[in-house]
Formats: C-alpha cells, structure tokens, sequence
C-alpha cells in the first residue's frame, strides 16, 4: 500500500463509521466541564469524539491548571444541532471563541485533537487575542493536503470529493458505516480497548453532523492564515501507524510542509502514536504538554 493510501484511509477510514441517533436536536452547541485551579487549558475533541478522549489527559493536567474539557453537539454522547449540520466550522468556531470570551481572559492553552486542532488554527489565525498558545494533536492547516500527500493542492481541486463524501454520509446504513468504523480502528490507536471507545463514540454521533464536519475539513485551506501565526504553537505528529524510516521521514515531511515557514510553531513527532496520541503515548504526550505550556504559554 502506498504512503498516500495508507494517510488517506488513516483518517478517513474511522470517519466512515457511524451510526446515526434518532433525529434529535438541541440549542446547545457547544458541551463543557470545568475541573482544577489554574491557567485555563481547554480541551477539544475531534470527529466524532467527546469527553471520553480526553479523561485520562484531564486528571492528570486538572492537578495544575483549570481544565475546560469541551464536545460538539452530534459527536459521540450528544445529540445534534441544526446549526453544525448546516455550517460545522463556522458555528463551532463562533460557540469556541465565544466560551473563551465568557470563561477565559486570553490566557488559556487550546490542545486540540485532529478536527479540534484545525478548529484551534482557525481560532489562532482569526482571533489570536482570544488564547495564550495552542497545541494541535496530530490535526493540521489543510487536512486534505497531508492525506493526500500532495502540498500542492488546492480546496478547489478536491471540492468534488468532498461533494461525494458529504452525498455518501447521507445514504450509509447504520450497518455500512459500523462495519466501516470497525474496519478503520486498529489505524486510529494501538491497543484494542481503545479502538473499541472509538467505535462506541462513532456509533452514536449524528452522520449529518460528520458529513457536514467533514467535507469543510477537506475543503478548508488555513496554510495561508497560519503562516502568519505569532501565537505560539505545538505541532504534534503522529507517524506510529507507517512501519518504515523512510515512511515515517516522509509522513512528518508532510506535517512540516503544513506549518513552512511560521517560526511560532513547533513540530514534534509521536513515533510510537497512531491518531489518538493521548492513549498511544500518554506519558510522552503529557510531558511535551506540560514543558510546553511551561516554556511558551506565559506572557
């Protein structure tokens, strides 16, 4: 299998898998819990993930700062909203900025996790009052770009993929998109008790809500933004899942190309991570989060 096969089908193939709650929706946005005393760091979940992903990195960082654990409406435990179905980045990235507004004072460390990175770069880029620094957890500037392992595309040339993608999210079957979520895990993390807490958060997010999530991930191009970007920045790289030197040298080429030239960000590679690296290298993860927001998260 090729190195751009194996990105592709290295996030998209846990993005397949879903299965849909009963048409529910809800005036809340964005879902939050606060524990700890401290400098704010607030936690973001990626596709189709919630809470749960972040448990582990929660306890441990809520002993020292104010720990904001954040979820999306339709990602695993919570119901949809038509305002995410409709316009995902947008409205999540206006419900993000506003709860920064209304619980942070523009100190706070932003760590998110594959989609809740990018939402992190958007947030840096647009409003970089509004946070201290960030750290994007294996998600970049342009998904589609590093999956495809070509830094020469353009949004425009993968709009009609991403058309077919949003049109596929609205025929799978509940069993179609299990079977596939099943399928894609073993690529998200390494030990099997947590490909089963990805296939638990998938089967009950909203797929409209992922579809919808998805084709403006794909379709989304912030190199640009972010190679301006004077807030500081950790790049985390996960190259776990290649089996080879040179495939490893040539997936973090791919992250370094997302990140050329901004001298505010960091790039670090998680060797022994898959996707998840908070439960692939909890350890290394959480000394690199910790010496981070030490050495560059203070004015």
């Amino acid at each position: 299998m090729s190195l751009k096969n194996q990105f592709f089908i290295l996030l998209l193939g846990v993005s397949f898998g879903l299965f849909s709650l009963p048409s529910h929706s809800q005036n809340t946005v964005l879902h939050a819990q606060v524990s700890g005393q401290g400098q704010p760091v607030v936690l973001i979940p990626g596709l189709m993930s919630d809470e749960r992903v972040w448990q582990q990195t929660e306890a441990a960082l809520a002993q020292h700062y104010e720990v904001h654990t954040l979820a999306f409406a339709g990602f695993g435990a919570h119901p949809s909203n038509p305002q995410l179905r409709e316009a995902f980045t947008e409205n999540a990235g206006a419900a993000l900025e506003r709860y920064l507004q209304e619980n942070t004072a523009g100190d706070a460390v932003v760590i998110g996790h594959s989609l809740g990175a990018f939402l992190g770069y958007q947030l840096a880029s647009q409003q970089p009052q509004a946070l201290e620094c960030l750290i994007a957890v294996d998600g970049v500037p342009f998904f589609s770009a590093l999956v495809s392992g070509n830094s020469a595309l353009t949004a425009q040339a993968v709009e009609p993929q991403a058309q077919q993608m949003l049109a596929v999210y609205q025929q799978l079957t509940p069993e179609q998109m299990a079977m596939q979520v099943q399928m894609g895990a073993s690529r998200q993390t390494s030990s099997e008790e947590n490909q089963a807490r990805v296939v638990a958060m998938a089967k009950t997010s909203d797929p409209a809500t992922v579809g919808r999530a998805m084709y403006e991930l794909m379709t989304t191009d912030l190199r640009a933004e972010v190679a301006d970007l004077n807030v500081p920045t950790l790049q985390m790289a996960a190259t776990g899942g290649f089996s080879t030197a040179e495939q490893k040298q040539t997936a973090l080429n791919a992250y370094q190309q997302q990140i050329a030239g901004d001298n505010a960000i960091n790039l670090l590679e998680f060797a022994e991570s898959r996707h998840f690296i908070m439960w692939d290298q909890p350890e290394a993860f959480l000394s690199a989060v910790n010496h981070f927001i030490e050495e560059r998260c203070h004015d």
